[in-house]
C-alpha cells in the first residue's frame, strides 16, 4: 500500500489490515509508562484514531476533534501514535484532554496492523471502527498524510453498530 505527502510517495510496510479482519492485539504503553494490551481497551463499539505524530498540526487537530466527539458519544475512543508516553502526556496536559491515548513507541501495533510508513517510521493516519467482537467494520487510511480523516464517515459507521 502507498500513501503520499504532497507529491512524495510513502510506502506502508504490510500486509495491512482490512475491513472484516480482527484487529490484531498488540502491546502498547499507556501515559503512565505501563505496558498494556490493546484488546483491553476494546469495549463494545470502539473508534481507533491513529496519528503519525501528535506534535504536528494535523495530528493535533484530529486528536482534539475525536476527544471532543468522545464526550458526546457512548462508545469508546482510543488514540494510538508512535510518540513517546512523555510526548503524549505533555500533549494531553497542554490540550487539557483526558482520553485513552496509547504509545506504539516499540512498533508492535504498527507492524501487526501493517500501518507503518517506511520512510518516516511512524504510523499512517488511519481511523478504524471496531465492533464488540474486535472486527474492523470501517477503515480509512488517509491517502495524503497532511489531510484529516473523514470524521463523518467514521462516526456514521460507529453509529450503525
Amino acid at each position: 500500500m502507498q500513501i503520499k505527502r504532497d507529491q512524495q510517495i510513502i510506502n506502508i510496510v504490510g500486509p495491512t489490515i482490512e475491513v472484516g479482519d480482527l484487529l490484531p492485539n498488540a502491546q502498547l504503553i499507556d501515559r503512565n509508562h505501563q505496558k498494556v494490551e490493546l484488546k483491553d481497551y476494546l469495549k463494545g463499539t470502539t473508534v481507533v484514531s491513529i496519528v503519525p505524530d501528535i506534535n504536528t498540526k494535523t495530528c493535533d487537530i484530529q486528536t482534539s476533534r475525536f476527544a471532543s466527539i468522545a464526550l458526546e458519544q457512548n462508545y469508546t475512543f482510543v488514540t494510538i501514535s508512535t510518540n513517546s508516553p512523555e510526548d503524549i502526556m505533555n500533549w494531553c496536559q497542554a490540550a487539557n484532554v483526558d482520553m485513552i491515548y496509547l504509545s506504539d513507541v516499540e512498533r508492535h501495533f504498527s507492524q501487526a496492523a501493517g500501518l507503518l510508513m517506511a520512510e518516516y517510521d511512524k504510523l499512517a493516519r488511519t481511523v478504524l471502527v471496531i465492533d464488540g467482537q474486535g472486527v474492523i467494520k470501517y477503515m480509512e487510511v488517509v491517502p495524503d498524510m497532511r489531510d484529516e480523516p473523514n470524521y463523518t464517515a467514521a462516526l456514521e459507521a460507529a453509529a450503525k453498530l
